[in-house]
């Protein structure tokens, strides 16, 4: 997600951490030659985080998560002015699980509250409880999830059940947010949007590899968000870009914003 926000022009940075091992070396390594800022990922004394992924025929990929990993201990030691001011913060739920992290994150929200933070929920199986989510919600002023992970939430947290609009209007209500934005896949994706809502039909595609379809859609909910544009048009960013990604092998291909079309690029 950070890669492609750098894309599409703006400044961008991680807050995590790697191990001092080969693949945290390598990280970093990548995270410079996509031009991310990386002076806020610190080098902790645990293995850099993996994940296995098994894909189906489908294209669709499970998810297995390695723990204990480096990012489980990500802090943020700077001093505010330090850190500079920014324009987003951008969070999910399988790192938040861990007291420094969040503690980083609230420390972050409430230094920039004019901030867009976008709570990206990323539910895992076995790394997340509803206590938690709930906990995160609060923290946002942006959701967004998959159709598959608003229906839990809906059974889980009693939110709306019914319709995907009827789940955005009562997420928003409850824990004061500004949007929510479900994605459907094939079927496209809805946002409520400071009490407007829109749906867009997804880019029709062939699909390679939908690993990193779901960060790209995200990169583009945040510039879409910032720049201002219209809620028509941060859906249409954000399909294309997420379609753009999975069209192609890998969670980063490379892209450039002349594919996008002209309605959203410029």
């Amino acid at each position: 997600m950070i890669a492609h926000l750098r894309r599409l022009g703006f400044e961008a940075a991680y807050v995590t951490a790697v191990g001092d091992d080969d693949l945290g070396r390598s990280a970093l390594a990548e995270v410079g030659r996509l031009g991310v800022d990386d002076r806020f990922v610190g080098i902790v004394g645990l293995p850099t985080g993996t994940v296995r992924v098994d894909v189906d025929s489908a294209g669709v990929p499970a998810f297995e998560i390695i723990s204990p990993s480096a990012y489980e201990v990500a802090v943020l030691e700077q001093p505010g002015e330090a850190i500079g001011r920014f324009d987003a913060i951008i969070f999910g739920t399988l790192a938040q699980r861990f007291p420094g992290v969040r503690a980083a994150t609230r420390r972050l929200a409430s230094e920039h509250p004019n901030a867009l933070r976008l709570y990206d929920v990323n539910l895992r199986d076995g790394c997340w409880e509803p206590g938690l989510v709930a906990e995160l919600m609060t923290q946002a002023t942006v959701l967004k999830l998959n159709e598959d992970e608003a229906a839990v939430l809906a059974h889980e947290l009693s939110l709306g059940r019914g319709s995907v609009r009827a789940f955005a209007e009562a997420a928003a209500e409850r824990y004061a947010l500004h949007g929510v934005c479900v994605t459907r896949g094939a079927d496209g994706a809805s946002m409520l949007l400071a009490g407007r809502f829109a749906e867009v039909p997804a880019p029709p595609i062939h699909v390679v590899d939908t690993i990193g379809a779901g960060d790209a859609f995200c990169a583009g909910l945040v510039a879409g968000i910032v720049w201002g544009r219209p809620l028509d048009r941060i859906l249409e960013l954000s399909s294309r870009l997420a379609a753009l990604v999975a069209s192609r092998e890998g969670a980063i291909p490379d892209w450039d914003r002349s594919e996008l079309g002209p309605s959203v690029r410029s």
